[in-house]
């Protein structure tokens, strides 16, 4: 049985947040809510922790789409090659794909988030916040003169919340999540909108977060704290 891992991650997020809604009025900047809650959708998080992972790997070739990787083709990845229907090694268009797929299998980022050929082995719950709102106006800035432009006034809803928790299951490459992790636990990110003016800012805390390995189907999960977690 592949090892699956369970998360509860904590980020603080001194400033508040605002992941974007839909725009009723032009001039009001509201955030994304369902119901009565405020909502970080699955695919915010997943993009968040993606950039995050790009930042720390800073591989030229997985921002080249993998193009132009020099990988050997050994038949170690046949059984998964030929379920791609990319099993003709003499046929030059399978060839460039196989490498293709290979190098992407053996990228960090693709394989934790997602590629064209397989899906991704994250998968990430929506963060539902009951909070309020704090409604700041902003003037808008020329970018050529530095200075306000006039008539130009508009408002943004910021949810007043100190921290906000996401549930993540995790299906491989362990070792690169926990590199990830740590380093949103010592530099942090942004979520949403407002980033300039430092709204969104979050940083994971390390002590608050929780992991659990999944031994069996049937078992119930322990979690423990992040600190514990060895490879």
């Amino acid at each position: 049985m592949k090892e699956v891992y369970l998360f509860k991650l904590k980020f603080s997020t001194p400033y508040g947040l605002r992941v974007g809604g839909s725009k009723e009025d032009i001039n009001v900047l509201t955030p994304l809510k369902m119901d009565e809650y405020y909502v970080i959708p699955w695919s915010s998080w997943k993009g968040i922790f993606r950039r995050a992972t790009e930042v720390l790997i800073a591989d030229p070739h997985h921002f080249n789409g993998h193009e132009d990787d020099n990988v050997v083709d050994d038949g170690s990845l046949d059984e998964l090659l030929k379920a791609k229907g990319l099993a003709d090694k003499s046929n030059e268009k399978v060839k460039k794909e196989r490498k293709k797929f290979i190098a992407m299998w053996n990228c960090p980022v693709e394989r934790l988030y997602g590629s064209e050929y397989f899906a991704s082995a994250v998968t990430f719950s929506d963060t539902l916040i009951s909070s309020g709102i704090n409604d700041r106006a902003h003037v808008v800035i020329d970018r050529k003169t530095k200075k306000a432009k006039e008539r130009h006034l508009f408002r943004e809803q910021i949810i007043n919340v100190s921290s906000v928790s996401v549930k993540v299951i995790v299906r491989d490459r362990i070792g690169d999540w926990f590199k990830t992790l740590k380093f949103l636990s010592e530099v942090g990110t942004f979520i949403g909108g407002g980033k300039s003016r430092g709204i969104g800012y979050a940083m994971l805390d390390w002590k608050e977060s929780e992991y659990a390995k999944v031994d069996a189907l049937t078992r119930r999960a322990v979690f423990r704290p992040l600190g514990d977690f060895k490879l």
